[in-house]
């Protein structure tokens, strides 16, 4: 059987949805490759470290206290080689590892729609993809999920704890989670679907602005990016709003062949190899005939800042907003002979211009602050307050009602009768329970409304299609 080649960009490792695969392992080039016969020799040196390990698994195999599994054993030292190297993107994966990845890359399978990456112990969450059911259940960016289905995956390997996200479409899986700022742990429970997505979202926002989304980089993105283009420019679009916001990556390949359409002649991006060996993509393309604003996040990574950073560099487009998250990094999959795979860090890449942006990330031409909202978010608050509580908790309660609307008394971070009366006309404007107290709804409510808040009042929207009407005029 003819086993794909994969080049990745990463930012993520797995993803739980049913993408043909998202912003993480993901098909790039179509090379072949059989893996029936290793296209290596084995020295005499090798031969000895070999012949070492194999001494090692024997032991273990015939005196070791319990009965062990000799291919355990085996992956367990590929794991432990790999490790040596500190470089969360470089693994091992089993058989079964790599064969759900070859399911996410060419088929469907049951999730729950999330990107996630390993930050320290934690399987964190880059982003719920809009519309699918962990957006719907309410997780948010920057979770920390702790259980899956009761059993504990904090420290555990990001594949093994993607494996147990997913599931049979239709099933349910229960996750907990740790979100920043809150004291205690929250649970969902979320139904499996299967999720298709376009990679490419656009419409005409006034008369001359076409505004286009690219929530990641997937094989189709390149031809749905030329449909959208196509579509817009037929509507009479002057100038382009691209949104690359909460765009955590995808496929190398697919983020070259969007610039080829919108960067003009000359490089798009540098992959830097070992000894410093450089390999450089190019784009055939002319200067677009538009003006071009790119809204970026702290979010945007990877294959978009591929695009961002190329855009930038050749002065095509302005960039809005905030500072990117600075992943630069390529990595391959090898198939191995046995059915697994080596995953590993093969590059780091820079933009057109030289830059290296890795854990730096692209500084965007006009500074767009977060609403203030969004750092309430990240403070501390608790389902656990009522009348009598005070401290920074209540206070920062007390924030939230005020930026939403509901609490314009004095912010004294003391839990008095004016706090209830507005947490209770917010929980009846939600339609859930009136309480006048915090509990987990509360919290979730809290985090929808934001999320509803922020939609309407976009300020990097508003600054891009600020900024384009100025040039189409």
């Amino acid at each position: 059987m003819r086993i794909k080649k994969i080049l990745i960009v990463f930012l993520v490792l797995i993803v739980t949805n049913v993408l043909t695969f998202m912003g993480a392992h993901a098909l790039g080039e179509n090379d072949t490759y059989y893996p029936s016969s290793p296209d290596f020799e084995i020295g005499n040196e090798a031969s000895a470290d070999f012949k070492l390990l194999e001494e090692v698994l024997q032991t273990i195999e015939n005196n070791y206290l319990e009965e062990v599994d000799r291919e355990e054993l085996l992956d367990g030292a590929l794991e432990g080689m790999l490790e040596v190297l500190d470089d969360p993107q470089t693994g091992y994966l089993t058989q079964d590892e790599f064969q759900n990845l070859m399911i996410q890359t060419e088929g469907s399978y049951g999730g729950i729609g999330i990107e996630v990456f390993k930050e320290d112990d934690y399987v964190t969450v880059v982003a719920p993809i809009a519309g699918t059911p962990g957006a719907k259940e309410g997780l948010r960016s920057g979770d920390r999920i702790i259980s899956v289905d009761g059993e504990e995956i904090v420290g555990k390997d990001l594949d093994e704890a993607v494996d147990r996200m997913r599931g049979p479409i239709g099933s349910n899986v229960k996750i907990e989670i740790d979100r920043p700022g809150m004291e205690e742990t929250l649970e969902f429970e979320i139904e499996r679907k299967e999720i298709e997505i376009d990679s490419v979202e656009y419409e005409m926002v006034d008369d001359s602005v076409g505004y286009l989304k690219i929530t990641n980089f997937s094989q189709t993105t390149g031809d749905e990016f030329e449909k959208a283009l196509t579509d817009l420019q037929k509507s009479g679009m002057e100038g382009l709003v691209l949104d690359l916001r909460d765009n955590p990556g995808g496929v190398l390949t697919a983020a070259i062949e969007v610039s080829e359409q919108i960067v003009p002649e000359g490089p798009i991006v540098h992959q830097v190899g070992r000894d410093g060996k450089m390999e450089t993509d190019y784009s055939q393309g002319e200067d677009p005939d538009f003006p071009i604003v790119v809204l970026v996040n702290e979010v945007s990574a990877s294959a978009s800042e591929i695009l961002a950073g190329a855009l930038q560099d050749t002065e095509t487009a302005t960039l809005v907003g905030s500072t990117t998250f600075g992943k630069a990094s390529v990595q391959n999959v090898e198939p191995l002979a046995h059915g697994g795979a080596l995953r590993y860090t093969m590059a780091k890449y820079q933009t057109p211009d030289g830059r290296e942006i890795d854990e730096k990330g692209l500084t965007p031409d006009v500074k767009v602050d977060p609403p203030a909202i969004i750092e309430l978010t990240r403070k501390p608050i608790s389902t656990d307050l009522g009348i009598g509580d005070e401290g920074e908790k209540v206070k920062t309660l007390q924030e939230i009602l005020t930026e939403l609307g509901y609490f314009d008394d004095e912010i004294s971070g003391y839990f008095g009768e004016n706090t209830k009366v507005a947490l209770e006309a917010f929980q009846q404007s939600r339609n859930i329970e009136v309480t006048g107290e915090m509990n987990e709804m509360v919290i979730r409510e809290f985090y929808e409304e934001i999320e509803d808040l922020l939609e309407k009042q976009d300020d990097k929207l508003e600054k891009g299609i600020e900024i384009l009407e100025k040039e189409v005029d």
